[in-house]
């Protein structure tokens, strides 16, 4: 059986909250999450990107019909990694998660340095679903390696809990891992078939998850530990010589109602005690919770590790700069940018969100400034906060880097930190002078979880070009792509003056090269507009009556050329590709190929619906590149 696709199918679930920004909408967060037509969208983009940086951790290089190296500016290829959009089992509603900066020198909060953030609750499940093309790979040995990549970085690590997507991952956000991971191999009768059933029916999945062995060394250490807040007993015995509490604020849309949740709550003596609380408690200060629990947030944790780090290199001699005081511009020499990342450089140590279990409790506490004269409540100063009185937060710290010589030092230095905290003297959260935050860290052993290299690979040879993977499947699957001869083809190129594009301006300048009676077909990617209240048509048989209609990318199919034009940082640039008779100036030999596709019709949000058909398409392979093509009819 000769694949022609590889299907892969999972249940994405969060083990943290979640922020993925999206267009700017009606929100007053700072950074909105991504919503199409009101649901809650992760874009495929986002699982590519995380994707192909996990691969890249494990395999150098990566095939080029992966990802294409950045440096390169020529002889682009197209991934065969495809990663559709994703959307929630059920419809969670956006949650807005605050965030500060705190100056190392003060404990203060740092001026400038307040945002927030719309971000989906934790327990949330995405259904996923990711393909590996095998047209886009130059050989069954490359489009192999592109399947085993993907089966392996699914399999053996975001099925493992290392799967960190969107913004804030080591702040403790974007924390998941997947579930129900299934894979499918479609030779070309059977995606024929998965196709025409509107992608419902498959063959039988694979009994086992088709993966390669990593070609580079990765190192992963994960440490598991518990902030436990409650009675302070020096003694396990003894008698308790105070109370730990925590304070973690909300958003200050959310502090002045708590939710209960399921946790004990103090009562007054007055009380009767077997009253429930009510759902909801009025208060001038909540604290942050996550669903029915209380959460002690990454960034809490990260904050004050790296705090204490930069005070024992101050207190050593050495200078460590305050991310605050340089506007985030921290260097690259500098040993608290090398221990938790720059702008330019991710940070290799990644801290996990907390939230407590199951035996927790809290009170709402009234408070109120003295008179240092009277000795009485002073003017208006009264006023209430909830604090968590008993809770333990398990949470999760992970190191990584690609030897060990860059990894221990970091192991040594968060074990030191921990032992800190262990002793009681690394707070959390928020009021630390007013006796809250000051929690044990109890630290279990660090996993290892180190990726040893077993094999080398390398990319197939580019000075031997093979022919167009459709041309070598002829003789396999003649109904789908078959080589009809060559010809000798021209391609034009220019920029037009429009800032913007319209579809009408666009159709004046196709008709001065195709003419007026030789469209076949049309197509384009339509500008977004939000002040559209329905969706554009984007495919048709005829010349488009929407001038209005502004578009990022268009084209114009003929029987034998194709004008196509696209927005650019530069300007509008258009391509116009012929066949001509004669060798003429500029023109190329070109092999001809037709491909039978077709127009799957489905509702979109951002475009009409093009129908359902066969069509077939004319296109034009100058050695093993695909020059372009065109639409030369409706097939059968």
């Amino acid at each position: 059986m000769t694949t022609r696709l590889t299907l892969f199918t999972a249940t994405l679930v969060q083990d943290s909250a979640l922020s993925v920004s999206g267009l700017d909408r009606e929100s007053s967060a700072d950074q909105p999450f991504a919503v199409v037509d009101g649901t809650p969208t992760l874009v495929g983009r986002g699982f590519k990107g995380a994707a192909v940086a996990m691969a890249r951790r494990f395999f150098e290089p990566l095939p080029r019909c992966v990802s294409e190296d950045p440096a390169r500016c020529t002889s682009l290829r197209r991934s065969a990694w495809e990663f559709a959009d994703a959307t929630p089992s059920d419809r969670p509603t956006p949650r807005v998660r605050a965030g500060l900066g705190i100056r190392h020198r003060t404990g203060a909060r740092a001026a400038g340095v307040l945002y927030d953030r719309e971000v989906i609750p934790a327990g949330t499940r995405w259904a996923l679903t990711f393909r590996v093309d095998w047209s886009h790979a130059v050989s069954d040995a490359e489009g192999s390696e592109a399947e085993g990549i993907l089966g392996y970085v699914l399999g053996q690590h975001w099925a493992r809990g290392r799967c960190w997507l969107g913004g804030g991952a080591a702040r403790g956000l974007g924390w998941c891992h997947v579930e129900n991971l299934r894979a499918w191999r479609l030779d070309a009768a059977s995606y024929d078939r998965w196709v025409e059933s509107g992608r419902a029916q498959l063959p039988p999945a694979l009994d086992t998850m088709p993966i390669v062995e990593p070609t580079r060394s990765w190192c992963f250490r994960t440490l598991d530990l518990d902030l436990t807040f409650g009675e302070y007993l020096p003694e396990p015995n003894g008698p308790a010589w105070g109370l730990d509490m925590l304070a973690i604020g909300p958003h200050d849309t959310e502090r002045s109602v708590q939710p209960t949740g399921d946790g004990a709550w103090a009562t007054p003596s007055w009380a009767a005690a077997s009253a429930a609380p009510p759902d909801a408690l009025s208060t001038d200060r909540a604290i942050l919770m996550d669903d029915n629990r209380p959460l002690l947030p990454g960034a809490s944790l990260r904050g004050p590790l790296r705090h204490a780090f930069s005070r024992a290199e101050r207190a050593a001699g050495r200078a460590v700069q305050d991310p605050h005081e340089v506007q985030g511009a921290v260097r690259s020499d500098d040993p608290g940018g090398q221990a938790f990342g720059t702008v330019e450089k991710s940070s290799r140590i990644l801290v996990r969100d907390g939230r407590a279990g199951e035996a927790w409790a809290a009170a709402k506490l009234h408070m109120h400034a003295e008179d240092e004269f009277s000795a009485g409540s002073y003017g208006s100063a009264k006023r209430d906060a909830v604090r968590v009185l008993r809770g333990t937060f398990p949470t999760q710290i992970v190191v990584e880097g690609c030897a060990r010589h860059d990894v221990e030092p970091l192991v040594s230095m968060i074990d030191h930190l921990v032992a800190l905290g262990a002793l009681g003297h690394l707070p959390v959260g928020g009021h630390k002078t007013r006796g809250a935050g000051w929690g044990r860290w109890r630290a279990k052993s660090w996993t290892i979880d180190d990726v040893t290299k077993t094999r080398s690979w390398a990319p197939p040879p580019e000075e031997e070009p093979s022919p167009p993977r459709s041309t070598r499947r002829a003789s396999v699957s003649e109904d789908r792509s078959r080589g009809v001869g060559s010809a000798r083809v021209r391609a034009t190129r220019g920029s037009l003056s429009h800032v913007s594009l319209t579809l009408g301006e666009a159709v004046q300048e196709a008709q001065t090269l195709l003419g007026d009676s030789a469209l076949v077909a049309w197509w384009c990617d339509p500008t977004i507009d939000l002040t559209r209240m329905g969706p554009p048509a984007t495919f048709g048989w005829q010349w488009p009556l929407d001038d209005q209609l502004q578009v990022d990318e268009v084209a114009f199919f003929a029987e034998r050329s194709v004008w196509r034009a696209a927005r650019t940082v530069a300007g509008t640039r258009w391509v116009f590709i012929e066949e001509v008779e004669t060798d003429a100036g500029h023109t190329q030999q070109a092999d001809v190929v037709h491909t039978r596709a077709r127009l799957h019709g489905f509702k979109r949000f951002a475009a009409a619906d093009t129908g359902e058909g066969r069509v077939l398409l004319r296109e034009w392979h100058v050695g093993d590149t695909l020059l372009g093509f065109t639409l030369t009819k409706e097939g059968p």
